[in-house]
């Protein structure tokens, strides 16, 4: 837990204010205050522990804060102790994102008596809106004034490790080891190994000749070795720190990634496997192998992995992963005996029916998995869970219910309003009803006014219908949306074209669009044929037959439209190629007059 509570959000940015910031990240974790201002033992505090070389912070205070002085106009007499109406002031400015104000009126205050909470303040603000480096002049100025303050020694080390002073850092590690060698360090050290080799140096040498019993600062050193790509030698000290606890899971999985880094995959298994007979409820000790696994496409030993660690550790996120690698591996029924159970707690009831439909969807079952997508009611989810609820409908021609569903959706999930006036209406156009899919998009465009998205389905569901004025009012209102969207690029090059076959910037622009490259952002397989049909048609108009085969004939073997075969067949018709003409309306019949193939769902995990 952090020391502190994070500032309140400013409307006004605190750059104004303040020339460097820095993350709140960047906050030390706590160690809790226990109110004791008793002087330490004077051993904590010998002149070898704190021997950094630096100058006297004590004595530099004053030039510290030489450029956050009060203001001006503040003439109220300087307390013994923190004054109230000055905390007030600071935090008052700290809310009105006046940083620099209030850093400065905290940091006057927390110098006085018994201001330590004023001086937790004070940093984290610090934290939050300076560089570590100011954070550390300030916290190191306080801890020489507050020597006894136990948790300052935590602060300013965190804070020398963040700033890349390891001489300083190391000099306090040396005196929190000297009070105790067995301290936790884990919070402090969690997060500060710096991202630079030399810097990784710098740091694993001021380490040299501290913490040689300290598990936390074994932990440092293995995890400095690693980025140095020296996993032998951290092992040594991964090692050492679990002789110390040799139950912490995060020095155990450490080890595992050390093992793994040096290739010694038997010593990782066989240590793992040690760790899991000692610690047979913990669950990240069946995640670490039951991920490798899968990563490497053993669905089977991670099932059975898996299974096992369901009966040891009866926790529900290993339950699921267990019946989603049950379902990816064709196990269908005993995936839904396992998720059956997960049903009945609701904060993952909504996964849980999921998945049991994808189980019994694959069985064929297609009552049961419409009885458990209908139980869906989670954003996530509920979208593909409704879709496939409606295919079941319509695949038993119950359009009424497939459009109950849908209506539902909307009612719901606002935000799937779109896909669901979308959804309804290719119902409508499936049935024949064309009139009656048009009143339903004219409605939901008038409804949901600037969904591009909403409008550009419509234009194609009905692009056949529209009158050629319609059509260019509605491309010019996508245009006018996101004049760079492609896809509507493409629209109006077709439009352009069919309304003047001689317009050369639409066939550019078509062409453009058909050579964009597959690692550019804007690529998509299904624009790029889209395009590439706008460029047939045309070729077709233009009896340009060999063009349209040019166009075509590669991107239909590689993915087959009926649109784009159908333009390759009068190709192949005005050229008088009976043979190319029989064997393309061939494989046309066979592929897509009654296919009615249902497809397996993809990886779901």
């Amino acid at each position: 837990m952090p020391f502190y509570k994070p500032a309140p959000q400013a409307e006004n940015n605190p750059a104004t204010e303040q020339a460097d910031t820095a993350d709140a990240d960047d906050a030390p974790p706590s160690l809790p205050d226990d109110g004791n201002d008793d002087p330490l033992p004077s051993l904590l505090m010998t002149d070898d522990t704190l021997a950094t070389g630096e100058p006297d912070l004590q004595a530099d205070i004053a030039a510290m804060l030489s450029d956050d002085t009060l203001i001006a106009d503040d003439i109220e007499p300087v307390l013994d102790t923190p004054d109230l109406y000055a905390l007030l002031k600071a935090e008052f400015a700290a809310d009105r994102g006046e940083i620099a104000k209030a850093l400065s009126i905290y940091k006057m205050e927390s110098f006085k008596k018994n201001a330590t909470s004023v001086f937790e303040r004070a940093l984290s603000l610090s934290i939050e809106y300076e560089t570590p480096n100011k954070s550390l002049a300030f916290a190191s100025a306080w801890q020489a004034t507050n020597p006894e303050h136990m948790p300052a020694w935590f602060y300013v080390t965190h804070l020398a490790l963040k700033a890349g002073e390891y001489k300083q850092a190391a000099a306090m590690l040396s005196t929190i080891l000297h009070y105790d060698p067995r301290a936790d360090l884990g919070q402090i050290l969690t997060g500060i190994i710096p991202p630079k080799a030399e810097d990784k140096r710098a740091l694993l040498y001021a380490l040299q000749g501290l913490g040689e019993t300290n598990a936390s600062i074994a932990v440092l050193r293995a995890g400095i070795l690693m980025g140095l790509n020296d996993p032998e030698a951290a092992r040594l000290h991964i090692n050492q720190a679990l002789a110390s606890e040799p139950t912490n899971l995060a020095f155990i999985t450490l080890k595992l990634n050390v093992l793994r880094a040096a290739g010694r995959m038997d010593e990782l298994w066989q240590f793992l496997s040690q760790a899991r007979k000692q610690q047979p409820t913990e669950k990240e000790l069946y995640l670490y192998e039951a991920r490798y696994l899968i990563e490497t496409g053993d669905l089977t030993k991670a099932w059975q992995l898996l299974n096992e660690a369901v009966k040891n550790t009866k926790d529900k996120d290993i339950t699921l992963l267990a019946g989603l690698v049950g379902l990816d591996s064709a196990r269908f029924a005993d995936a839904i005996a396992l998720l059956e159970p997960l049903t009945k707690l609701p904060d993952i009831a909504n996964q849980a029916n999921y998945y049991i439909g994808i189980g019994y969807e694959r069985l064929g079952d297609t009552t049961n998995a419409r009885l458990h997508y209908e139980k869906v009611n989670h954003y996530e989810y509920v979208l593909d869970a409704t879709k496939k609820t409606v295919g079941f409908y319509l695949a038993e021609n119950n359009s009424d219910a497939a459009i109950k569903a849908l209506v539902r959706l909307r009612d719901e999930f606002s935000s799937y309003a779109t896909d669901s006036y979308i959804l309804q209406a290719e119902i409508y156009l499936r049935q024949g009803n064309k009139q009656q899919a048009k009143d339903l998009l004219t409605i939901a465009n008038r409804e949901l006014t600037n969904d591009d998205r909403l409008l550009y389905a419509s234009f194609q569901l009905l692009e056949d219908e529209l009158e050629p004025e319609d059509k260019r009012q509605a491309i010019n209102r996508l245009l006018e949306i996101d004049s760079f969207n492609p896809y509507y690029q493409l629209a109006d090059a077709k439009f352009r074209l069919s309304q003047n076959p001689n317009d050369a910037q639409a066939l550019d622009t078509a062409l453009a669009i058909s050579n964009i490259n597959f690692d550019d952002p804007s690529y998509d397989s299904q624009l790029q044929l889209d395009a590439l049909l706008v460029l047939a048609n045309h070729a077709l108009a233009q009896n340009n037959y060999d063009a349209v085969i040019d166009y075509l004939q590669a991107p239909y073997e590689v993915m087959p439209t009926l649109p784009a075969g159908i333009t390759l067949l009068r190709a192949y018709q005005g050229l008088g190629d009976t043979e190319a003409v029989n064997t393309l309306l061939a494989d046309l019949q066979t592929r897509f007059l009654n296919n009615q193939d249902a497809q397996l769902d993809s990886q779901i995990y």
